[in-house]
C-alpha cells in the first residue's frame, strides 16, 4: 500500500495540473475549484472568442481544422504569456492540454 505522507513526490504542490476531457463534462468548474483551493493561476480555453464555432456546430466538415487552429494558436499564445511569468511563483490549472492537437 502507498503512504502518501512518507512519499515527498506525491507531498508536494504540484505546478502545473491539466483537467482534459470532452465538452460540457465541467473541465472549467473543476479548474476553478482546483484554482481556489490551491491559490493557482487558472487558463481556460478560449471558447468564447473562436469565431468558427458557430460554424462549426452548423457544419463541422467545413469549419473543423479553422476551429481546432484557432483553439490550437490561443493556447500556443497562452503558454508563451506563462512562460514568460515567473513559473516558480505560483501554480497553474489549465482545462486544456495544449500538447494534445497535433495539426
Amino acid at each position: 500500500m502507498l503512504d502518501v505522507t512518507k512519499d515527498a513526490a506525491l507531498t508536494r504542490k504540484p505546478r502545473y495540473i491539466v483537467v482534459e476531457g470532452p465538452i460540457g463534462v465541467g473541465k472549467s468548474s473543476l479548474v476553478r475549484k482546483l484554482g481556489e483551493r490551491l491559490d493557482a493561476r487558472m487558463i481556460f480555453e478560449q471558447v468564447d472568442e473562436n469565431p468558427f464555432l458557430e460554424g462549426f456546430y452548423k457544419d463541422s466538415r467545413k469549419y473543423a481544422f479553422q476551429t481546432q487552429l484557432f483553439f490550437l494558436l490561443s493556447r500556443f499564445q497562452q503558454q508563451r504569456e506563462l512562460a514568460q511569468q515567473d513559473l516558480f511563483a505560483q501554480n497553474t490549472v489549465s482545462d486544456y492540454l495544449f500538447a494534445k492537437d497535433k495539426i
